[in-house]
């Protein structure tokens, strides 16, 4: 988010007016960012939030502000990152979880930039 803040002229609406400094602009955006729900680290760029605390979270790809879902949950994600068919006995989520901000920024990030 940092580096998209500084080169890249990043700005949410939710983050008001834009101070002409580009440290205070930073300083902003880490306090958003801190307030996020977490995302948990699960191999490379890809990451689980880690709330709710259950089965079914989507597993985003993030890399800078470009994210999007690599996997409805665990199990697809698995089968997308490494290639595979999933057994039909396993079962996957049809939609993806919304997880607050993530979801909305893979869905429509138009929708949240100033």
């Amino acid at each position: 988010m940092e580096f998209d803040i500084r080169s890249n002229d990043l700005w949410l609406k939710s983050w008001g007016d834009k101070p002409s400094s580009l440290d205070s602009c930073v300083e902003i955006a880490h306090s958003y960012f801190n307030s996020l729900v977490k995302l948990i680290p699960i191999y490379n760029h890809r990451y689980i939030p880690e709330t709710p605390s259950q089965a079914g979270n989507p597993i985003f790809s993030v890399y800078q502000m470009d994210i999007i879902y690599y996997g409805y949950d665990l199990a697809s994600y698995f089968a997308n990152e490494f290639k595979f068919l999933l057994p039909a006995s396993i079962k996957t989520v049809e939609q993806p979880r919304s997880i607050p901000f993530w979801t909305k920024w893979v869905e429509d990030e138009d929708e949240l930039l100033a």
